[in-house]
This record gives C-alpha cells, structure tokens and sequence, in this order.
C-alpha cells in the first residue's frame, strides 16, 4: 500500500480507520508500531477537520478493547492459549516471566507503568491475564497507561504535523 492509498483510505474512513489500527496495534498484531502509526496519526488529524482530544478518547477505548482480547484470552485460556499464538520461545517466556514478577510486586499500578514502555506495553495483557488481574484492575490501570502514551505519541505528530511533513 502506498501512502497515496493510505491518505485516501483516511480520507474516507477517518476515525473508524483509526479505531481499527488502535485495536490491532493493542492486540499486538505485526505491522502495527505504535511509535510510527500513533504520530502519523497525530499529522493526518492536524491536517484534517478532525478533533484531536476525541481522536485520543477513541485510541484509549479502542487500546483498551484490544488489550482486553489478550488478557481474556490469557485469563481463561491460560498457558495452552499463550504457546498456540506465541510459540515456545524461550526469550517471550522469559520477557513473559518478567512482567508476571514485576505485576506481582506492584499489583495493578505495575500495569499502568508497563503501558508506557515500547514493546512491553502490548505484551503485559499476556501476564496480566495469565495472574488473573482483577478485570477492574486491569481496565483502571491500563487505561490510565494507554492514556498517557497514546496522548503522547499523536499529540507529538499533531503539534509537529508541519516539521514532519517538511522532513518528506
């Protein structure tokens, strides 16, 4: 797909566009990095008529609805659901095993301090849902770290939109 073909499909779909790459990304979906789409999508708001605070309001929802998927599935598929999607890799499971320690120690306040971490923060559903996290838990503090990394990341392409178009 070409960028022509994305900015038309922006164009045409705008926040529902948005919407549907949010919850892929939180699934953790390839080809789906935030700290490229979420500033991209900050410069595709500025440039458009659409409003920046609800397109950040959405990516939360949206970011919270795909991290629910995989900490459903790791809540009520355990183990045999985690190694069918993620294989038997050794170095996941050790990443895994990190974040299972670090939510045991800080209960649910880990979650929210993992969500602003690349890489980290999509994955941490995985051992959230596997140490069956309250689900209140796990919503308040996720959607408190999706909040702030989300803002952060299409505030900066927003309030940068016209050096980032200059740089292309």
């Amino acid at each position: 797909m070409t960028a022509d073909q994305f900015f038309g499909l922006f164009h045409q779909y705008g926040l529902i566009l948005i919407c549907a790459v949010i919850f892929c990304e939180y699934m953790n979906l390839p080809f789906f990095p935030a700290g490229v789409i979420m500033p991209c999508m900050g410069v595709l708001i500025a440039q458009s008529e659409l409003s920046l605070v609800l397109t950040i309001a959405l990516s939360v929802i949206f970011g919270l609805m795909g991290s629910l998927v995989l900490y459903g599935l790791c809540y009520w598929g355990g183990e045999p659901i985690m190694h069918k999607l993620f294989g038997k890799s050794e170095k996941f499971q050790s990443f895994v095993d990190k974040c299972h320690a670090y939510i045991n120690v800080q209960h649910g306040r880990g979650l929210a301090f993992c969500r602003i971490i690349p890489v980290l923060r999509t994955i941490v559903s995985i051992p959230a849902g596997l140490l069956r996290v309250p689900v209140k838990w796990f919503i308040g503090w996720s959607a408190l770290g999706i909040a702030v990394w989300n803002t952060a990341l299409i505030s900066f392409g927003y309030l940068f939109s016209e050096k980032i178009l200059t740089m292309f």
